[in-house]
């Protein structure tokens, strides 16, 4: 797909596409409660995060990501009914991560919303 063929409501964002904040949903979910891999896509499509549910994949590959970088653990459930469950809860150092996203992501929505107002005073 050439550079220009991207969908209009992306095609001025860097390199084609919307950012994705998986990442931090899964650190929040995971701050809130600890849950296996089926329980946090779930809570994603809970709350609208539909844009992640395209690719289940990607939201494993994005656990094991976080649990090699040390932001959250795992270990194996079998203690109910069924094939063992793996459970991810969130570290220290993914507590400190959370933080470090909800101050950029206060930014990022402050920076919008001067954009927008100003936007909207000049709009004719």
């Amino acid at each position: 797909m050439a550079e220009w063929e991207f969908k209009s409501w992306c095609r001025n964002y860097p390199r084609g596409k919307p950012p994705r904040f998986l990442r931090p949903f899964l650190l929040l979910f995971l701050y809130t409660k600890n849950a296996h891999g089926y329980e946090l896509l779930e809570r994603l499509k809970e709350h609208g995060l539909n844009y992640e549910l395209q690719d289940i994949g990607y939201v494993y590959k994005t656990l094991r990501m976080m649990e090699r970088d040390g932001s959250i653990s795992s270990a194996w459930d079998v203690s109910g009914e069924g094939p063992g469950k793996r459970v991810y809860e969130i570290t220290e150092g993914g507590k400190k991560e959370l933080e470090e996203w909800a101050i950029t992501l206060k930014s990022i929505r402050d920076s919008l919303t001067t954009f927008l107002k100003i936007y909207m005073g000049v709009k004719k």
